[in-house]
């Protein structure tokens, strides 16, 4: 399947994408995970063969640009960035897809433009984090520690690429050595004494402020467009009540539960029925 990489610019930053499929296609526009790249997609999007699969790298993951120094990674300031990757590819509509925190950025774009979203795909969770509107002082306060800290923050330097590699596959929820690969194809660069992380070490800051559970249902049920959501058995996320409760509130969404990991869909042994279930749902 045609691959190639696009770069856009927006307001003075370049954002990197990874595209699958002919520009003539209905255009998917993908959306990764916290800390991962746009090589999450690199087992589900060739599936996907009738399709055009465009996969960002989130500001200061894989190929984009870092935000400017002294500036937070505020969460929803990836819906701008989404909303401005769309207009530069002239897509007024397409199909939006996210894993794990791209579901968060996926929910809460649909949610405002139901109108530019046809139909929606989320594999491992719906809607992002959130607290209570009691807990903003500490949150805010806990963000601004961590802005100090984040001038001395230095990343991890690892002797071979292999070492990297073994450290990503004991990230969150657990993951293969081959879905590791991947991820490392685009999140790895070569530094003076071995490799390290492409990823801005400003990710791991604590969000200032967060989305109250209220708020993220508002986004929720304005999602009128088909929507689909998969999950895996052996999910951290499996048997989470809140998960359960946000499902009952998007009017037609479609779910189902599959072996495998929180990257189920990037996983060799594991990807195929989640490529069968998103091309039955895009069919209908």
């Amino acid at each position: 399947m045609l691959t190639e990489e696009i770069r856009i610019n927006l307001a003075g930053r370049e954002l990197a994408a990874k595209q699958w499929g002919d520009a003539d296609k209905p255009a998917i526009i993908a959306l990764h995970g916290w800390l991962d790249n746009a090589a999450t997609y690199d087992r589900l999007a060739p599936g996907l063969k009738d399709y055009r699969i465009i996969a960002l790298d989130f500001a200061g993951h894989g190929f984009s640009s870092h935000r400017p120094e002294g500036v937070r990674y505020h969460f929803i300031d990836n819906v701008d960035d989404v909303i401005g990757l769309a207009d530069a590819l002239d897509l007024e509509r397409f199909t939006l897809m996210g894993h794990s925190m791209g579901t968060g950025v996926s929910t809460m774009l649909a949610g405002s433009f139901p109108d530019r979203v046809e139909k929606l795909i989320l594999i491992e969770g719906i809607g992002s984090n959130t607290s209570e509107a009691e807990e903003a002082p500490r949150v805010l306060r806990s963000a601004v520690s961590d802005m100090k800290r984040a001038a001395a923050k230095s990343k991890p330097i690892y002797e071979t690429r292999d070492e990297a590699v073994e450290a990503r596959m004991k990230g969150i929820g657990g993951i293969s050595r081959a879905a590791a690969e991947s991820l490392c194809s685009r999140g790895l660069m070569s530094v003076s004494g071995g490799f390290t992380w492409r990823s801005d070490p400003r990710l791991v800051m604590s969000s200032a402020i967060r989305l109250t559970e209220g708020m993220v249902s508002a986004y929720l049920k304005e999602l009128n467009m088909p929507a689909m959501l998969v999950t895996g058995k052996q999910s951290f996320l499996t048997g989470n009540a809140v998960i359960s409760q946000r499902i009952q509130l998007v009017p037609q969404l479609e779910w189902a539960e599959y072996d495998g990991n929180h990257h189920l869909h990037l996983e060799p042994e594991t990807f195929k029925p989640v490529v069968e279930m998103i091309e039955r749902f895009l069919a209908q």
